[in-house]
């Protein structure tokens, strides 16, 4: 989730935040339990391309929650900007442990996990054998 902007947050706190940017899209495809939140709803609490009004006490799924793109930021060879979730609608993450990978594709582009840039992430998955699934409308279906 992303941090709201506030310059005088004190260092031991912005050290714990995700380094989302601009970018809310997961605050909308995802299903927020805690805040009885489904699945393709604007969450209440989220400025779009600004961050959460509730960021010191969101629930514990959303601080935890970092999805695969923003994970990959940190390795040597991160996923590259142009499927940044904001950019592609879709949000990259992981189901069954982290076994396999989950594509939360916005209901609006449901076609969008389909797009040339993310050929050579889907290739990298199934490669590895990963299974993959999209979330398109609440509805999980596996593609590969």
């Amino acid at each position: 989730m992303p941090y709201p902007t506030e310059p005088d947050r004190p260092a031991n706190e912005a050290a714990s935040r995700n380094d989302c940017g601009s970018c809310t899209i997961c605050c909308t495809v995802m299903k927020v339990k805690e805040l009885n939140k489904g699945a393709h709803t604007p969450c209440t609490h989220c400025h779009e391309g600004i961050g959460c009004t509730i960021y010191d006490k969101r629930p514990e799924s959303c601080r935890v929650y970092e999805c695969l793109w923003l994970r990959s930021q940190q390795f040597d060879k991160p996923l590259p900007a142009n499927i940044r979730p904001d950019r592609c609608n879709v949000v990259i993450g992981t189901i069954n442990n982290g076994n396999e990978v989950i594509l939360y594709v916005d209901p609006s582009h449901p076609e969008a996990w389909r797009a040339p840039a993310f050929s050579e992430a889907l290739g990298l998955f199934c490669s590895r054998g990963i299974p993959v699934h999209i979330s398109c409308h609440d509805q999980i279906t596996r593609v590969f």
